[in-house]
């Protein structure tokens, strides 16, 4: 467990300063670069390709090539299923993805630390921190440590400044740092709220918020945006948002992080799977009125039953798919459920009764019942036994059983669960006979009755 919290802690961290300085290779890729973090569930050496599970289930799989880079690893030969993993990626346009970045590995060498920077020397390449617990602790640095946040390499960093680093222990008493994400973290203002006002030529918007109150923001070039805009010119009025902010010197909210837009109406529906394109990312769902939809695939659908990509959807399966519909008007799935249609469970039946015949060679046995009415009743592979019995060789005549079962499509009885016995001789009555037994004096309630003259053990024996 303490393994796999590190590294996760691990990945993070150095995917999140490693792909400060990445160049992905596709810059006309519309669909940008994807990062995501995950526990490795298989390896196909020959393919040269891995498979991941997001944290939200999710499974994507990624390829790699010569241009792919590692950390924590050489080579994709070293990988191994379980290991926690984060990566960037980058989708060519057969809707693959190729691994850029790769960081994994075994982290019972790091350790992971948290705290306050107190102290940096540029020349001596190193910086101290203090943990929450009030330890304070001093890393190295050297040519393979990866920097985040707002720092591009130990000269930026500043006295007073929270961090998060990854180290590992260059020899006894010294730690280098192999990650460092550092910066100024101000208290940040939270808000959610419908978008009242757009001024995109003096760099604001407003929101009015759950309780009401008109809140103006400001924007500047640090500003995040997510959700369905990418800049503050997309942003609409009566969109929802949330945004985090700081205040500045005047009261001014700034806003560093904005997530806006409409919520998507989500679609359900469920069905027979008539048709997969698992190249174009889409598959057809037949629903019981005998409407056909087609439903889009993308690295963000999420896949539970007997299913764990589009790949394997296959036409009959019966499918359940939670959508929501895009611009364009197409559908793209984000949850699919899907497996084999289950059978009808046939009516169980049971009886109780004796053993008339046995048939080995031909699988079955007879049982008379209470009524006299007799059953035949035929075994397979599948059937238990228990009670005196093992299999259907033990079963004797006149011994007592029971069964549980059902009827095939050709009228036969199959036993699944079989119990049988010999029946328990009479057991002899215990004690004297009734009639033996002393009556107690009624006018004598004291007298010894016969349990009186047992001796019990005491306390001390």
């Amino acid at each position: 467990m303490f393994k796999k919290i590190i590294l996760s802690f691990t990945t993070a961290l150095l995917i999140a300063a490693s792909f400060s300085g990445v160049s992905f290779a596709a810059e006309d890729d519309p669909t940008g670069p994807v990062k995501a973090r995950g526990e490795v569930i298989t390896v196909d050496l020959a393919a040269r390709k891995f498979q991941i599970e997001k944290n939200d289930g999710t499974t994507l799989t990624f390829f790699v090539n010569e241009e792919t880079r590692f950390r924590g690893l050489e080579s994709l030969d070293e990988l191994q299923v379980g290991w926690k993993i984060g990566l960037g990626a980058r989708k060519d346009q057969d809707g693959k993805l190729w691994a850029v970045l790769v960081i994994a590995g075994d982290p019972a060498d790091l350790i992971q630390v948290r705290g306050k920077i107190t102290d940096v020397n540029t020349s001596a390449g190193k910086f101290s921190l203090e943990k929450q617990n009030g330890m304070e602790m001093t890393f190295f640095v050297d040519e393979n440590t990866r920097y985040g946040g707002q720092i591009q390499g130990l000269e930026d960093l500043q006295v007073g400044w929270g961090a998060a680093v990854v180290a590992k222990e260059a020899n006894p008493g010294k730690l280098v740092a192999v990650g460092l994400i550092a910066g100024d973290a101000p208290e940040l203002v939270k808000t959610k709220g419908v978008v009242t006002s757009v001024n995109v030529s003096a760099g604001k918007f407003e929101i009015e918020s759950s309780d009401g109150r008109i809140i103006q923001y400001l924007v500047d070039e640090k500003t995040r945006y997510q959700g369905q805009l990418s800049s503050l010119e997309e942003m609409k009025v009566g969109w929802q948002a949330a945004v985090a902010s700081k205040e500045g010197e005047n009261s001014n909210l700034t806003a560093v992080l904005v997530i806006a837009g409409t919520r998507p109406e989500q679609v359900r529906a469920q069905g027979i799977v008539v048709g997969v394109d698992a190249n174009a990312g889409k598959f057809q769902l037949e629903k019981p009125d005998g409407n056909v939809v087609t439903f889009f695939a993308d690295e963000n659908t999420t896949y539970q039953g007997q299913v764990e990509s589009i790949r394997d959807l296959e036409e009959g399966m019966r499918a359940g798919v939670g959508a929501i519909e895009d611009p364009d008007g197409m559908l793209l799935a984000r949850q699919v459920m899907a497996g084999e249609p289950q059978e009808e469970r046939p009516e169980l039946i049971k009886a109780q009764g004796i053993i008339k015949t046995v048939n080995p060679g031909a699988g079955k046995f007879t049982l008379e019942k209470s009524d006299g009415s007799v059953l035949t009743i035929y075994v397979d592979g599948n059937t238990k036994y228990r009670g005196e019995v093992n299999s259907l060789n033990d079963l004797e005549k006149d011994m007592r059983a029971g069964f549980g079962g059902f009827v095939d499509g050709d009228g036969k009885i199959i036993a699944r669960l079989v119990i049988a016995g010999n029946p328990r001789p009479e057991r002899p009555e215990v004690g004297r006979p009734r009639e033996e037994r002393p009556v107690p004096d009624p006018n004598n309630p004291l007298e010894p009755r016969p349990y009186d003259t047992l001796s019990y053990p005491s306390n001390n024996s």
